[in-house]
């Protein structure tokens, strides 16, 4: 009877905490709606939060001993909780954080990242100016891998800025995200949900997964749209000012509120003062000013395609190098790229008339002679990683978070630091999202001992080792991206991306942070010297979510990470449906079709490629003085074990 109220309590818990289906739409899908919870006032919010988050924390089992999350540290200890009882706690803590955060929730997923970028006017109709480019409307970018987002006018993670900046007080205290009573335009970048919120197919269900990767997400896919855009579109001024007509032709055909439907704009807490009017006053200022915004447009993408023309001759001009658009589904090379478009960058800034060839031939010390593609890796319980990026070299999450926007950005004197903040702070208590499949925890506790014993003494909380590539045996091109040339660069570019000297933030623990008054080391450690290069062994939190695995995502299952000699050369990527057996998304090319529908990036992943090996993690190891199994070839129940375990992490 315990079990049948505390089922009960949960699921009444969870109709108010967690989210609401539509109806199937005409796919047969169903998409998450916010919760009844998240529809209330931000008081109602955070008081109910603090009243009911303590409560469905800690429900009761027949023997009256509380059900928390935490027990998943600790199987063996409370092997009397079934997987169901405590995945439903679980996510009930995901939801409650974020219940009990909703501003950091709002623009960590859907905030702009700077004050700078194509106007949201003229995005909306770039569908139907070149949908060979960006699909027709009725797609809504989703070709590039990004998904609806219920109720918003754009896919989850592109966010909307004002290029007057943040609306704050007279103390600069931060209002909200645009105050549309200031004159300013409205322009469109990547937020941090683009990359860092994943769905997965449950049933017929697609589940938001916050704070894991985006796996379909292809940033150089839609990087390249703005591109092939320029060069087909605006080639020269006879064509800028042809487009130009096309497009204003395009907005007026537009009815009211087609750009800024009510229900969102005038709804959505971060907007302040929104009317009817302010979409009159956009279409307006755009149109009036079409061609120098195309004129900008157009210029912008010379520098960025010098940059990528740069990786094509050298990091990524070897014989068996990877592709770069098209071929980097769930992927990034945020090092290599950033290190390519800021050479780019300060040539373009350097020759107003700059010569591709003059600059494309000369010698650049800072360029990578290989390829580091990296996975986008989840970014919850930050609190947990004292060191950050793959190969360890960012303490802190703010400098984490700004060495991402800048690339988005581009320009370091936009970006926007509010947040930057808000997302470090985000991110910090951000607990994982349960597995949402079965689990059978008689395995799962004979899996916890084996974990202890094998892998927890390098993959626990706060571990500040980066374990060097040689020992480990993983690819050794992410961990040496950086030479002593390129990290003077970087170092002098997130510096000056921290536009405020005097910004501070307050982080969870009620400290008040200046960033910007940090230096050296504390923004960017130094890894240059080989016997520093290797990766970091983080903590194994939401882990399910974070396939395929390493750090270059060449491993597509756990079973293949635990047992080496099966690991496939050639996987897909791309796929919204799990593997549960193995525990990674759909891998196998045979079963291609079968997904295909629902996967517009779907690629073959190719392990023989540049910085793209599949090896490492496969010997056993002596650490802390003791044998550690990493190979587990030949024996069975323990990878089904270990596999029970990890999916209830």
């Amino acid at each position: 009877m315990a079990t049948g109220i505390r089922q009960f309590i949960l699921a009444a818990a969870y109709g108010l905490l967690g989210a609401t289906l539509d109806k199937p739409d005409s796919k047969g899908e169903t998409h998450s709606k916010p919760p009844l919870f998240m529809r209330t006032s931000v008081r109602i919010r955070a008081l109910f939060a603090a009243l009911l988050g303590g409560a469905i924390l800690t429900l009761t089992t027949a023997a009256s001993e509380p059900i928390r999350c935490s027990h998943r540290t600790d199987l063996a200890g409370h092997a009397d909780v079934d997987w169901e009882a405590l995945r439903t706690v679980c996510q009930q803590e995901h939801d409650a954080f974020k219940a009990g955060h909703p501003v950091e929730t709002r623009w960590f997923v859907n905030a702009g990242n700077g004050f700078t970028g194509l106007p949201y006017v003229v995005l909306r109709v770039l569908p139907e100016l070149a949908p060979e480019i960006w699909g027709p409307p009725g797609e809504n970018f989703g070709r590039f891998g990004l998904f609806a987002d219920p109720g918003r006018p754009l896919p989850r993670g592109v966010g909307i800025a004002s290029s007057a900046g943040r609306p704050v007080d007279a103390q600069g205290k931060l209002l909200g995200e645009i105050d549309f009573g200031r004159p300013g335009l409205h322009v469109v970048s990547l937020a941090c949900g683009a990359c860092h919120t994943g769905q997965v197919l449950v049933g017929n269900r697609l589940v938001t997964i916050d704070g894991a990767a985006n796996t379909q997400f292809d940033v150089r896919k839609w990087r390249e749209a703005f591109s092939r855009t320029a060069a087909v579109y605006l080639k020269d001024d006879a064509a800028i000012q042809a487009t130009a007509q096309r497009i204003a032709r395009l907005i007026d055909e537009k009815p009211a509120g087609y750009f800024y439907p009510d229900a969102y704009f005038g709804a959505y807490p971060g907007y302040l003062n929104f009317a009817p009017a302010v979409e009159a006053a956009q279409r307006a200022a755009v149109k009036a000013n079409l061609v120098p915004i195309l004129k900008n447009y157009a210029d912008s993408t010379v520098a960025r395609e010098l940059g990528i023309e740069l990786q094509r001759r050298t990091s990524y001009g070897t014989w068996n190098a990877p592709g770069l658009a098209g071929s980097s589904t769930g992927q990034m090379d945020g090092s290599g790229d950033l290190v390519a478009q800021l050479l780019a960058a300060g040539w373009a800034q350097a020759n107003p008339r700059p010569a591709p060839e003059a600059f494309l031939t000369a010698a650049h010390g800072a360029m990578p002679p290989f390829a580091t593609n990296t996975d986008i890796p989840s970014v919850w319980n930050q609190q947990a990683r004292a060191i950050g990026q793959w190969d360890g070299s960012v303490n802190m999450s703010f400098w984490r978070n700004l060495a991402a926007q800048l690339p988005i950005i581009g320009d370091p004197g936009k970006i926007d630091l509010f947040n930057t903040g808000l997302a470090a702070n985000f991110q910090h208590g951000l607990p994982p999202v349960p597995y949402p499949f079965g689990v059978d925890m008689a395995a799962a506790v004979r899996g916890e001992s084996l974990f202890r014993e094998n892998c927890a003494s390098c993959h626990k909380p706060r571990n500040e080792a980066v374990y060097n590539y040689r020992a480990i045996g993983t690819d050794m091109n992410r961990a040496a991206v950086l030479n002593p040339e390129a990290r003077r660069m970087f170092l002098a570019a997130f510096t000056a991306s921290c536009n405020q000297p005097d910004f501070r933030y307050t982080d969870p623990s009620g400290k008040v942070v200046l960033p910007c008054r940090m230096k050296g080391t504390d923004v960017i450690a130094d890894r240059t010297d080989p016997a520093a290069q290797g990766y970091a062994a983080s903590v194994l939190d939401g882990i399910w979510a974070r396939a395929p695995y390493l750090h270059n995502g060449s491993v597509p299952t756990l079973r293949h990470l635990l047992v080496p000699g099966e690991r496939p050369a050639t996987f897909l990527r791309g796929a919204l449906t799990y593997d549960q057996a193995n525990l990674g998304w759909t891998w196998n090319p045979a079963m291609a079709g079968q997904v295909s529908d629902r996967s517009p990036t779907l690629m073959i992943f190719d392990t023989r490629r540049d910085g793209a090996s599949n090896a490492g993690h496969d010997r056993n190891l002596i650490v802390d003085g003791k044998w550690r199994r990493l190979n587990w070839t030949g024996r069975e129940r323990d990878v089904a074990d270990l596999i029970e375990y990890l999916k209830s992490q």
